[in-house]
């Protein structure tokens, strides 16, 4: 049995990933990868079974739960692709990373091998998580997460992907979940908003050139208005 090495402390944030089994693809629909966002909202909640605020939509009869409720942890970028995820979790109660990860994890494996009729585990163990320190090293992650997919070279357009890059520059289009607070401070380490857009393109770059990959301004302009 494997031990963790990671100690999870109250207040600190870490990068937390996983990939599918054998490196397999988990998000197979644009259904399979909404399901895991309503997760992240839905499962961020303490003393789960203590919870009586429980509402149901009379449309699809879908449980959520008020937003009133104690958090496990606070989400500050995300970025699911097709055969992994990233987060970025700030923990805010005693375990609220491994509760929450726990029941993201056990959740979405039982809804995929139900829909797809399979067994046995979806992802590569357990998740791993480091905990996030340095100058700047919270803003750098939060570049590296939100950017993900372009550093990978996957084009949205084409595959399934869902990155908190909108939530950081302004798309109310989009459906936030991420601590707006967190970004305004995250932001406000580097400068402006176009200052944090610039500091996004050349740490882009950066993470591009140590994987031997030319990240392209066009790409990244295309990201910035994802």
């Amino acid at each position: 049995m494997s031990i963790r090495k990671t100690v999870f402390v109250k207040e600190h944030y870490y990068h937390v990933f996983n990939r599918g089994v054998d490196k397999r693809v988990i998000f197979q629909t644009k259904e399979d990868l909404y399901y895991f966002f309503k997760r992240l909202i839905d499962l961020n909640i303490n003393n789960i079974n203590n919870n009586l605020k429980l509402k149901r939509s009379r449309m699809s009869g879908e449980v959520s739960f008020e937003k009133d409720e104690a958090k496990l942890v606070s989400i500050i970028s995300y970025c699911l692709l097709p055969n992994h995820f990233h987060l970025v979790l700030k923990q805010e109660s005693e375990n609220g990373i491994s509760k929450f990860m726990q029941k993201l994890g056990t959740s979405y494996t039982v809804y995929f091998n139900n829909k797809y009729k399979r067994s046995g585990s979806l992802f590569q163990g357990k998740f791993k998580a480091s905990m996030i320190d340095g100058e700047f090293g919270l803003s750098i992650l939060s570049i590296y997460v939100n950017l993900n997919y372009v550093h990978h070279r996957i084009n949205p357009k084409e595959n399934l992907v869902k990155s908190s890059i909108f939530e950081y520059f302004g798309d109310e289009l989009g459906e936030s979940i991420c601590d707006q607070k967190e970004i305004e401070s995250i932001i406000d380490e580097i400068g402006t908003l176009d200052e944090y857009k610039e500091f996004s393109r050349a740490t882009s770059k950066i993470f591009g050139e140590n994987k031997g990959i030319i990240i392209k301004d066009k790409d990244l302009d295309k990201a910035f208005e994802y």
